[in-house]
């Protein structure tokens, strides 16, 4: 039923609301009036009943006194037709003398007046007037009289009502059902039409609300066109990310509202996976996901929604997954979606698997075939120094040690062994198997001492030189390492000359800026000592630069080198936090340049080889090593420093002798490793019978395997094989006096 149908309801509910209301209130305004009206009787009656008494109480004495009855009776008579009473009899001693009226047993109201005469100056009783009011009389007046006023109150009200609803029917319904039948019928496509209604005065409240909602239809016109332009955006944003969405090889978008359902889901990767776009939308997750899965994509849906980026790899059917998830907000940077951006990646990552695995075996041909030239490298310097070895050993053999030769021949096969030991700690130092032992260096000191080796190192025909910097701060390194930093520096520099020429080792303090540590790999600004080596060889190309520092890297002839030398140096240079830089060019020299952190700590003197005082007391002690001709020999060095020696083959042995009763060790110097028990067990059972015991600990492997074994504690001191004399007394010198 449309509004043009509908009666004017709301005019016709007003009107019989305050018509009921209009009469219920005449009503009651009727019956207070008839109450009111009632007691106005009554008060007029009273005061009829006063003038009665001054106008015929005086006759009415008189006519008593004289018992003239006809004029009683015309004074009753009077009174009886004075309003609403109903009875008048005069009444004296013998009963009624004259009475008019008819009495009322329900409804009179009595009134007795006494009747007196002044009789020789008293006051004489002669009877009474008695009267009887019509109650019921004065009601009924009252009764009429309101009756009358509520007719007329009707009347008019009822009047005034049909014509105030004839007006608002008029003035105001009609008006109302019009704009109603426009409300009813408005739609965008009538948002230009303004709503007008029919009227001949206007200003009133209803013109006021006719031209609001003019305003507010204005209003929603131009934000309707907004609307459909924004529409028409969507749409096209939509139907573009959609066919976006299409063209991502092997990928797919999918879009969920701020409650988590799906909105768009589209893609190539939608339906490899099995899964239907259109199925999707409004579905959540959990609706599309196993439970696992779907937790983990609700999570990352979450995280997106409260203004997050990620990405994830997932599995999904034995596919893998990389899907990134995102944020979509509104022009006022409101999250109203999520969107996640999902690529097949199973066959790159399965090539990229393909990739490491051939990268690897790859690795793993040039790990063997460097270390097949490293071998070569070293089978050949190793070869040529036992060459040296065996050579001058069987001409002393064959000559004796009485000829003249003999000391220079004894020299030369102990820098034979000395160089075999050096390739070995080289290797070592490379593969960071030596353990290290920083402590405060001063370069100046140190170059000094090992000039005298570095000269037979590099050979007469090259001129080595040292310019010491002046107040050179000190720096933090393992002497040991430092010492392999100069050898294996000399060595290149050394290599690199042909016929004569000069290397040249130069210290100073320097500060590197943030502009200079640019230019250096590893170094941030602070205070470091510069160490630099140059040569007047032949140079590098920027070719070989770019590789110099590479493990097995060499340019030497097969068998001249192992392509450890500079690589060592590098690794060394990293490990102290230092830096390293080379300037070079062919035929112009090569100046390596090694910058080392100044330290700034305690002084510690850091004896060298030799230091250690020779003038140690004889001692007696325990030799053991399961090699006998390395147990041989270490003896003979000890008794050349003065010791008394017990040797033992194995812990078992060693561990009896020190049971024996008068034996008393001041020294146990073992082997590490040994088949039946390691060094730290044998130690453990000989010093609970020798608790004065020292100990020292010797081995030929590196020094990761002798700690993975668990073969010495970790702060045992450890002697390196081979060893010279000099190192064997520095050592047991440093261990004799440890915890004293």
């Amino acid at each position: 039923m449309s509004t043009a149908t509908l009666p004017h309801t709301v005019g016709k509910r007003l009107f019989r609301q305050t018509l009921l209301l209009a009469l219920a209130l005449s009503v009651v305004f009727s019956a207070v009036f008839t109450v009111v009206e009632y007691y106005r009787s009554k008060v007029s009656l009273n005061e009829s009943v006063e003038l009665l008494k001054k106008t015929h109480l005086d006759a009415i004495t008189a006519a008593l006194w004289s018992l003239d009855r006809q004029q009683i009776a015309a004074q009753i008579d009077g009174i009886h037709h004075y309003p609403f009473i109903s009875y008048v009899a005069v009444v004296d001693q013998g009963g009624v003398v004259v009475e008019s009226g008819t009495r009322s047993e329900l409804f009179g109201d009595v009134r007795r007046i006494d009747l007196t005469a002044t009789y020789n100056g008293r006051q004489v009783s002669l009877g009474s007037l008695y009267l009887e009011i019509d109650r019921q009389a004065i009601m009924r007046d009252a009764l009429s009289t309101a009756a009358v006023t509520l007719l007329f109150q009707t009347l008019t009200i009822t009047i005034v009502m049909l014509f105030t609803f004839m007006l608002f029917e008029r003035q105001v319904t009609r008006h109302l059902a019009a704009a109603a039948d426009y409300f009813t019928s408005f739609g965008f496509a009538r948002v230009q039409q303004p709503l007008q209604l029919d009227k001949h005065r206007y200003g009133d409240e209803i013109d006021a609300l006719v031209e609001a909602f003019n305003r507010m239809r204005e209003s929603l016109a131009v934000a309707y066109q907004q609307q459909q332009g924004m529409l028409q955006a969507v749409r096209e944003s939509e139907a573009l990310l959609r066919a976006i969405a299409r063209r991502i090889p092997n990928g797919g978008v999918w879009v969920v509202d701020t409650d988590g359902r799906y909105i768009m889901f589209e893609g190539s990767l939608v339906e490899s996976l099995g899964l239907s776009g259109q199925e999707a939308l409004g579905r959540m997750p959990g609706d599309l996901f196993g439970e696992p899965l779907a937790d983990r994509l609700v999570g990352c849906y979450r995280l997106a929604l409260a203004g997050g980026t990620l990405s994830e790899e997932i599995e999904y059917r034995e596919r893998v997954l990389w899907i990134q998830f995102a944020p979509l907000e509104d022009e006022h940077g409101a999250v109203m979606a999520a969107v996640a951006l999902g690529i097949d990646v199973t066959e790159r990552r399965q090539a990229e698997a393909e990739r490491r695995e051939m990268l690897q075996r790859l690795g793993q041909a040039h790990k063997m075939e460097a270390v097949g030239r490293l071998a070569g490298g070293i089978a050949h310097d190793y070869n040529n120094k036992l060459t040296v070895i065996l050579g001058y050993a069987h001409v002393l053999k064959l000559t004796g040690f009485q000829s003249k030769e003999a000391p220079e021949q004894l020299d030369q096969i102990i820098r034979a062994a000395e160089h075999s030991r050096d390739i070995t700690r080289q290797l070592l130092a490379f593969t960071r198997s030596e353990r290290v032992n920083p402590v405060r260096v001063d370069l100046n000191r140190l170059i000094s001492q090992s000039s005298k080796s570095l000269t037979r190192l590099i050979g007469e025909d090259i001129t080595l030189s040292h310019v010491a910097g002046a107040d050179l701060w000190p720096v933090r390194i393992d002497p040991t390492q430092a010492d392999q930093l100069l050898m294996n520096l000399v060595m290149n520099a050394r290599d690199a000359i042909a016929g004569t020429g000069s290397v040249t080792i130069a210290t100073s303090n320097v500060v590197l800026d943030r502009a200079t540590v640019r230019h250096l790999q590893g170094a941030s600004p602070g205070e470091y000592v510069l160490m630099t080596v140059s040569d007047t060889g032949c140079g590098m190309d920027p070719e070989v630069m770019e590789h110099i520092f590479e493990p097995f890297y060499t340019t030497k002839e097969m068998g001249k080198g192992t392509g450890l030398g500079l690589a060592t140096v590098y690794g060394i240079v990293r490990q102290n936090g230092g830096a390293i830089s080379v300037e070079s060019e062919p035929g112009g020299g090569s100046v390596f340049s090694i910058y080392l952190p100044r330290f700034v700590g305690e002084s510690h003197d850091v004896r060298r080889l030799g230091e250690v005082d020779e003038t140690l007391p004889a001692r007696t002690t325990l030799l053991v090593d399961d090699d006998d001709a390395v147990r041989d020999i270490t003896a003979l060095m000890l008794r050349r420093l003065g010791h008394t020696v017990i040797t033992a083959s194995d812990p078992d042995e060693a561990i009896h002798l020190c049971q024996q009763p008068g034996i008393v060790v001041d020294l146990i110097l073992t082997d590490v490793i040994m088949p039946s028990m390691n060094g730290r067990e044998m130690v453990r059972s000989i010093l609970s019978h020798q608790k004065a015991a020292k100990v020292l600990y010797m081995s030929g492997y590196p020094a990761d395997v002798v700690e993975e074994r668990g073969a010495v504690d970790a702060d045992a001191r450890l002697l390196r094989k081979p060893f010279a004399l000099d190192a064997l007394r520095e050592h047991i010198g440093k261990a004799m006096l440890a915890g004293t």
